[in-house]
């Protein structure tokens, strides 16, 4: 079998790459969008001084990012793995998908490693403090919102690299 014949075979039916692409972009968006929320409860939870609102902020990150950050990351990932094996883009062929790949697989890491550890931290900080009360999050919260302001930059730039397609080929690799 030739490689052309090879690659022709790996191409997805019009419909099977419809609805792959359409997965794929509703779970990145929903990523993006799971982020931006956590992004603005932190930010809510650090300048509020209203203890029920610190409470109610900080306990909905742990709520909403540890029970869907993981599958919707791993969702993504898997579906932006299987329209790069399976379209003219492939994984490592173009410059921008091999940078959104890269961007996807630090942003899916570093979610059970580092994000979700903090925001059950936080969220048993806010159990262990009276509801009458200011939490003293020390830099745990400025942790949550650092991680929410890089992440929200990771997420942005692999959309602009989905629209604008940057810089070429990659060498080829034997």
């Amino acid at each position: 079998m030739t490689a052309t014949a090879a690659r022709a075979t790996r191409r997805l039916t019009p419909t099977t790459f419809k609805l792959l692409l359409s997965l794929h972009i509703v779970v990145s968006v929903g990523w993006l969008g799971l982020n931006v929320g956590n992004l603005t409860l932190a930010i809510t939870g650090l300048v509020t001084d209203d203890p029920g609102t610190q409470h109610t902020a900080f306990g909905a990150m742990h709520l909403i990012g540890g029970t869907l950050l993981i599958p919707v990351s791993l969702l993504a990932l898997v579906s932006g793995v299987l329209l790069g094996l399976h379209t003219r883009w492939g994984l490592v062929r173009y410059r921008w998908v091999l940078v959104k790949l890269v961007l996807t697989v630090v942003a899916v890491v570093l979610i059970p490693l580092s994000l979700l550890p903090g925001l059950a931290e936080l969220s048993r900080l806010m159990a262990g403090t009276p509801a009458d009360r200011l939490a003293d999050t020390g830099p745990l919260a400025l942790d949550m919102l650092a991680a929410g302001l890089v992440s929200t930059a990771m997420y942005v730039t692999s959309a602009v690299l989905s629209v604008l397609k940057p810089w070429g080929r990659t060498r080829r690799v034997a």
